[in-house]
């Protein structure tokens, strides 16, 4: 009975390669719940749908990289941060009291001065590099000196300062340097959360799959165990007559008994590729299904599809998540080349403010004092230049990075297109694996049934059905298989064309 132990390996090398669902335990949870449920024999009908959205839900890998792109949001606000303008009230009171150095003429031995003064500022920066400075600002100026003679005095003075660089920190692009790689970072984490998605999805789809797999697989143990014993009743009758011999009862008693261990064998399977699309779709959590039988309601279909390379590749290059990350870090690179090269220029400031002045026996006289006569203005340049090579160091480093960048897209773009290359190709493979083994499986089984016929009339030897049997099993696994195959190859081609979320109809909410 070597055939029947080799029936179904591929059904076992299937299955032996799904993961170990002990290595992703979830949560602690509440056991009782889990054990009042045990055994419930309750079913549960599924379609590829609803496992997608099992899969989704209490998906903590998802809820993680969902919260990527809010902290990009955040990223990109405190960038901008930078241009926000600063409030500042100052108010401040000084009192100076001090031996005088002229009492003959003052009257007194010692000298008072009182200062009370206010300021009220606005500073911020623009996307030119220009920092600027509005101030108001007013002093009580008190004194017991004769020689004040409006006491107390209030000055008012206003004033705007700004700076702007010529070389180091000018420009526009120069300044919002910061925020374009928040933004950026922002749109790589969309990116990697859509690719999340899309790996949920395959992973799920393949997990579906497989357990087709496993639940077509076990029907086909279980009807070639069914052949044996409608084999092995015949051949009993015959027996008994005369007409066989007790090497053909003993052949067909042993196919019967090693059929019965490759059906138990294949329930462990099916069980276990069971509990692996439960952990997938997070069913395992719930106490109230994780015990359930799964019963698998989408029909596997297949159709004819005008596989096009080139389309493909267009499509994997316009909608590839992990593309689109590295295009963005390439962006990053030349922001950053551009932004440490005007960091080796030297400073070269423009200044200038322009201020008024007020004078009078109160704060309202001393505003309306205020007149363009008195006026306090500065205008000039400022010169520094870097002495070492930090800076230039920090450009050098950046035009490496720009370079890796440059390497790292070069080598995903062929690797991209060897991909897609390669999930075409399989797909149009596993597509004619289907009809020809479903070509393979009618024959068969039409082979199988002329066989049968020739056997009831005692010119097929019970060796030779036996092994027909095993050909006609072979061939129903071989198509399920390719089947299954198919249907696999063409969620890894949507993956590798980045087109899993529009295949299956998934939006990712913007808010």
């Amino acid at each position: 009975m070597n055939k029947i132990t080799s029936l179904l390996m591929a059904l076992f090398f299937t299955l032996n390669t799904i993961p170990s669902f002990g290595e992703d335990s979830k949560p602690p949870f509440n056991k009782n719940d889990f054990i009042a449920s045990a055994g419930s024999q309750a079913v549960l009908s599924l379609s590829i749908t609803d496992c997608i959205m099992y899969a989704f839900k209490n998906n903590s890998e998802v809820r993680i990289k969902k919260l990527d792109p809010k902290k990009g949001a955040d990223d990109v606000k405190i960038a901008e941060s930078a241009f926000e303008p600063t409030f500042g009230i100052e108010y401040l009171i000084n009192s100076d009291t001090q031996l005088s150095f002229m009492p003959f003429i003052t009257g007194s031995e010692k000298s008072v001065v009182k200062d009370t003064y206010a300021n009220a500022s606005v500073q911020g920066r623009i996307t030119t590099g220009a920092t600027y400075s509005l101030e108001l600002s007013t002093d009580k100026h008190e004194s017991d000196s004769i020689y004040q003679t409006i006491n107390p005095a209030y000055l008012t003075n206003p004033q705007i300062t700004v700076t702007q660089p010529i070389l180091k920190g000018a420009g526009i692009n120069i300044n919002r340097s910061y925020i374009v790689i928040a933004q950026n970072g922002k749109k790589q984490s969309e990116m990697e959360f859509q690719n999340t998605l899309m790996d949920t999805i395959t992973r799920t789809k393949t997990a579906y799959y497989n357990y087709i797999h496993a639940v077509k697989a076990y029907s086909i143990a279980k009807l070639s165990l069914k052949r044996a014993r409608n084999l092995m009743r015949i051949n009993k009758a015959r027996y008994n007559k005369g007409l066989i011999s007790t090497v053909d009862l003993l052949e067909t008693e042993s196919a019967l008994v090693e059929r019965r261990k490759f059906l138990i064998t294949v329930e462990g399977y099916l069980k276990k590729a069971e509990d692996y699309l439960k952990i997938v779709t997070n069913i395992v959590d719930d106490p109230k299904l994780w015990d359930t039988a799964i019963k698998t309601t989408t029909k596997l279909e297949v159709k004819a599809h005008d596989l096009d390379l080139v389309r493909s590749l267009e499509s994997a290059f316009a909608y590839r998540p992990d593309y689109e990350i590295q295009q963005l870090s390439l962006d990053n690179t030349n922001v950053l080349v551009n932004l440490t090269h005007n960091g080796t220029l030297p400073e070269l400031d423009v200044l200038g403010s322009y201020g008024l002045n007020g004078l009078g026996d109160s704060y309202g006289n001393s505003f309306n004092d205020i007149d363009t006569s008195y006026n306090d203005w500065m205008l000039g340049i400022k010169l520094s230049v870097p002495w070492g090579t930090g800076d230039r160091a920090k450009y050098d480093k950046a035009k490496l990075q720009k370079e890796q960048a440059l390497l790292g897209l070069q080598r995903l773009e062929q690797n991209i297109i060897l991909d897609v290359r390669d999930k075409v190709r399989e797909v149009d493979v596993q597509y004619r694996q289907v009809k020809a083994s479903l070509l393979s499986k009618k024959a068969e089984k039409k082979n199988y049934e002329a066989q049968k016929e020739r056997y009831t009339a005692g010119q097929v030897s019970t060796h030779d059905i036996l092994d027909y049997q095993d050909k006609l099993a072979q061939t129903e696994l071989d198509y399920t298989k390719a089947l299954i195959n198919y249907h696999i190859a063409l969620a890894n081609l949507d993956n590798a064309e980045g087109m899993t979320l529009v295949k299956n109809d998934i939006k990712i909410e913007e808010k």
